[in-house]
């Protein structure tokens, strides 16, 4: 088996089809959101699922992925970054076989929670092992790529799941999930390479079950905000659990010999700007996607198929931006490059919300937020990878995706808190059930009729353009404080590779045992 780039040997030959088998991976663990949301109405139908069931088979997906993401990364570090992500893969697979023959909420649920746990595996496992496949001058290039999957696959969701729920029935958005996985776990058998920490740190029980009991009670109370609002009592109690969770983690990390998460990484301002950057990109993003398809759909009268095509420009944005990123950063330096992609992403993001005409003004928008998204995720990942020893990838590269799915959650929960409050501001004079959203808004016009039901629907439609813009720019003005971080913390280059062990250099590791594959 040949090294690590890293160690100054040349690199692995099959490194582009090593890429493409990471890229399957990422591909069908970022599908699966968006592709169960299109079928939710025929799984109520066919399984009887309650509004409360439907939400925690929705969430329990993103709370087990979030929670089990730091120990997974942790793990892979441990026993092999190949076997955690074949792992992770199976895992997933088996999780969609259960989905798919599910008969009842329950099982759905619990089919869900085991998918979540195998993608906490796979995600943070294709990124380390991209970095240490790949030298340096091609990193970037493999990390736009990784970058432009994950848009893709968002983007991808409305669409593929739209057919597939509008041609068979709902477990076939399972069922198309087995075959990404099934590629991975034959073709990564073979071309995977393995490697591992050569000084593996001493399990670490307690501080990964408070650190998964920040992160899970975190998102859920970041998700509960856009039902409940962010004064109820679910959400103060999930964000309180959050919050002493997090303390006790510190407090033991601290006193632990030798720590899950390496605390130093949070003092590098370097990081911070590449990991709360890419954070802050993600709740833009988030955000936008989430009201743009409603607008879509309720504003423009699109179908869930054609609001998913009008979404879909933004991925191949975001694939132009890939490719033009390393130019961009090589010119420019990472500040540069990532300062110029995040202000690019505010300006799309602006254009999306506050520009009336239809649909060409959003289609502005959406390339020029996917063109910024791809300029600035690349360089900001390989410099928050740089900091970390290839040895530490996996831990590294947990908590670089811990912030990116925090960010999405984030970017639902604020986003949509403002978008939900503006529009009941906005119909409070309405009719009925007219504010409590525009869907429901909609019908009621329907069945009023007439000239009358003409108005209602006018000033619903009205009311959720200002609320939509409301919240388009609450997320533009996100993005664009992520620029403001990136300005002042990320370095004019990428950082030199990091040392052994990990950002303070606790751990000393022998030359000869750096980054050496397991075998």
């Amino acid at each position: 088996m040949e090294e690590s780039p890293q160690d100054g040997a040349a690199p692995d030959p099959r490194r582009w089809w090593v890429l493409a088998v990471l890229s399957a991976a990422l591909f069908a663990i970022l599908l699966n959101n968006s592709l169960l949301n299109v079928a939710i109405p025929q799984i109520v139908r066919s399984t009887g699922a309650s509004i409360s069931q439907i939400q925690w088979i929705v969430d329990a997906y993103m709370l087990v992925f979030a929670g089990a993401l730091l120990t997974a990364g942790t793990l892979g570090d441990r026993y092999g970054r190949k076997r955690a992500t074949l792992a992770g893969t199976a895992t997933f697979g088996a999780g969609s076989v259960v989905a798919l023959l599910a008969d009842g909420p329950s099982q759905l649920l619990v089919a869900r929670a085991v998918m979540g746990l195998g993608a906490a595996f796979v995600m943070p496992g294709t990124l380390a092992i991209l970095v240490d496949v790949f030298p340096a001058p091609e990193r970037a290039r493999a990390i736009g790529v990784w970058g432009a999957v994950s848009a893709f696959s968002v983007a991808a969701g409305p669409v593929l799941g739209g057919t597939l729920v509008g041609h068979f029935w709902w477990g076939s958005v399972f069922l198309v999930n087995l075959v990404p996985v099934a590629l991975v776990l034959v073709a990564g058998a073979v071309l995977l390479p393995e490697s591992a920490d050569p000084v593996p740190r001493a399990a670490d029980p307690v501080g990964a079950l408070l650190g998964a009991g920040t992160m899970a009670a975190l998102v859920y109370g970041v998700i509960q905000v856009s039902g409940h609002g962010w004064s109820s009592p679910s959400v103060l109690g999930a964000l309180a659990g959050s919050a002493v969770a997090a303390v006790a983690f510190v407090a033991w990390e601290r006193r632990h010999p030798h720590p899950m998460m390496d605390l130093a990484l949070l003092r590098k301002p370097a990081f911070m700007g590449a990991g709360a950057g890419n954070m802050l990109l993600m709740v833009g993003l988030a955000g936008t996607f989430f009201v743009l398809t409603q607008r879509l759909q309720f504003g423009l009268g699109y179908s869930p198929l054609k609001a998913g095509l009008g979404i879909m420009p933004s991925a191949f944005a975001v694939a132009l931006g890939s490719v033009l990123s390393p130019r961009l950063t090589a010119r420019h330096g990472v500040r540069g490059g990532v300062t110029a992609g995040m202000a690019l992403a505010a300006v799309g993001v602006l254009v999306v919300g506050v520009v009336d005409g239809g649909y060409p003004p959003v289609l502005v928008g959406l390339v020029l937020a996917g063109i910024g998204f791809g300029l600035a995720m690349a360089p900001a990942t390989e410099t928050a990878m740089s900091l970390v020893h290839p040895d530490r990838s996996g831990s590294a590269a947990a908590l670089t995706d811990t912030m990116q799915e925090l960010g999405n959650a984030l970017g639902v929960a604020v986003v949509g808190t403002v978008l939900a409050r503006r529009y009941a501001t906005g119909t409070a004079d309405l009719p009925g059930t007219a504010g409590r959203s525009l869907h429901d808004a909609l019908e009621l016009a329907d069945r009023t009729g007439g000239r009358a039901g003409t108005a209602l629907a006018s000033a619903a439609r009205q009311a959720f353009d200002h609320a939509a813009a409301a919240g388009l720019g609450v997320a533009a003005a996100v993005v664009a404080a992520g620029a403001l971080l990136a300005a002042f913390l990320l370095p004019g280059r990428t950082p030199p590779p990091a040392g052994p062990g990990s950002a303070h250099e606790v751990e000393t590791v022998p030359a000869d045992r750096r980054s050496s594959p397991v075998e």
